[in-house]
């Protein structure tokens, strides 16, 4: 029986063992309050480096850049030539490719020569096809070596749904873009410092001329588009893109860009003439902006917003989430705080003591009006330390917790009354044949057994 019991324990002392081994992963859009005649739309805000979007429509719909193209234009040009002031000459190829069509021109003669810098002032300013034709030829050898350069550009800035055939942006099917690629160009060529200098230039002089900027709301005698806190960027206009504008405008500390493809040229407001909407488009989204946008700290730093329980903690068994920092979101002037939901929704059932205070947890998002306006890091509130006394216990709750030791246990269990009931029947038996035994034993006194009479 002890021999039994020993070989019994050291059985399960072996099988505790190798089991107790190791067995084998911000902004929201808005819509604005009044009339946008534009087909497509971007209203951006610069004032923070992930530049979010306000308001859009459509923006990934295939729409004709026009005269947007020469942004691209010009960041290929920059990007290619050092010396600005080195001069570049008309060919009569490329004066006919503008010839005839209809094109704004700055009236450049076959043989004429003018600086780069010029160049790039009359292709920004006064949107002169002729001026991007001389441009194409200087910088890319050919106008198709160029119109190459041009798409590896912008598919090098991000842009997926955009193709260009040539460098003035005149009409052609297969010469396209979208709202969210024409942002993607424009981002990037705000980087660029001689860029805006040449986009945002009022007006140039030329040949005894002054040439204004083509977007009609730098000059403050176009009443109806005239928006004085609006800076460059570019126009463009054909038949089939209809009137587009990308424009800059700053005040009150905040800066927007706006992105308008597809605005008609309509009678608005019960004016008697024609009216080019995409002005009237983007001065509308900055008006609506300004007034009724602003930054606010939407949740602050170390602000609460969750809890979540710690195991094997010392002292504690949670430890609150809170905001890593403040952050600031672009909302409704006026916005109700109590209408803000936050949701976490990879919030871990638990941790693991010990806990630092400021230890990354997961992250919340900031919802209002139904859309998440703000992604935000929650971290640990305070220290949680390791108790030792419950990483054992628990350890030893989650070792027997097991299906498979539950199992192994059970069958142990059965064993053990398996044997006791053998061992116990078997000792029963043993005492069942002793006592016929005895009993036979008895059967076979008589009286030859007893003892002899007395004399």
């Amino acid at each position: 029986m002890k021999r039994t019991l020993c070989l019994f324990l050291s059985f399960i002392i072996l099988l505790t063992s190798f089991l107790a081994l190791p067995l084998s992963s911000q902004g929201a859009t808005y819509k604005p309050d009044r009339k946008i005649y534009a087909e497509a739309y971007m209203l951006i805000n610069l004032d923070d480096d992930s530049y979010p979007v306000v308001a859009q429509k459509n923006i990934d719909e295939r729409l004709y850049p026009a005269s947007l193209t020469k942004i691209v234009t010009a960041m290929v040009t920059l990007e290619n030539v050092k010396d600005l002031s080195v001069k570049a000459k008309m060919s009569q190829t490329a004066f006919d490719a503008s010839a005839g069509t209809g094109a704004q021109v700055a009236g450049i003669n076959v043989g004429e020569e003018l600086s780069v810098d010029t160049l790039l002032y009359l292709t920004m300013v006064h949107s002169a096809c002729d001026a991007c034709e001389v441009l194409a030829e200087f910088v890319g050898g050919t106008k198709d070596n160029f119109v190459k350069m041009m798409n590896d550009w912008v598919k090098k800035v991000g842009c997926t749904d955009t193709n260009f055939t040539n460098p003035s942006g005149l009409h052609d099917d297969n010469h396209y873009t979208t709202a969210r690629d024409m942002s993607k160009i424009t981002l990037e060529a705000l980087k660029n410092a001689d860029f805006v200098k040449y986009s945002t230039t009022t007006e140039y002089e030329y040949k005894g001329y002054t040439l204004p900027h083509t977007n009609l709301m730098l000059h403050p005698g176009y009443v109806t588009y005239y928006y004085e806190y609006a800076q460059g960027i570019k126009t463009g206009s054909t038949e089939q893109a209809e009137y587009n504008v990308i424009t800059k405008a700053s005040k009150d500390g905040y800066n927007y860009l706006a992105i308008v493809m597809k605005s008609p040229q309509q009678k608005i407001k019960n004016q008697s003439y024609l009216t080019k909407c995409s002005f009237v488009d983007a001065k509308s989204l900055f008006e609506w902006a300004f007034d009724g946008l602003k930054y606010t700290t939407i949740v602050s730093k170390d602000e609460v917003l969750g809890e979540v329980p710690v195991e094997n903690g010392k002292d504690a068994d949670t430890v609150q989430l809170v905001c890593e920092k403040d952050t600031n979101v672009i909302v409704p002037v006026g916005l109700d705080k109590s209408a803000v939901i936050v949701e976490i929704p990879e919030k871990p059932t638990s941790l693991q003591a010990p806990v630092t205070k400021g230890q990354k947890v997961c992250n919340a998002n900031i919802i209002y009006g139904d859309e998440v306006i703000a992604s935000v890091q929650l971290v640990a509130g305070k220290t949680v330390e390791l108790s030792t006394f419950l990483k054992m216990i628990n350890a030893i709750k989650a070792f027997f917790g097991l299906t498979v030791v539950k199992v192994i246990v059970a069958i142990v269990v059965l064993a053990f009354l398996l044997y006791v009931y053998v061992f116990f029947k078997s000792l029963n038996k043993k005492k069942k044949i002793e006592k016929r035994r005895q009993a036979r034993r008895d059967a076979h006194k008589g009286p030859d057994d007893l003892p002899p009479p007395r004399r």
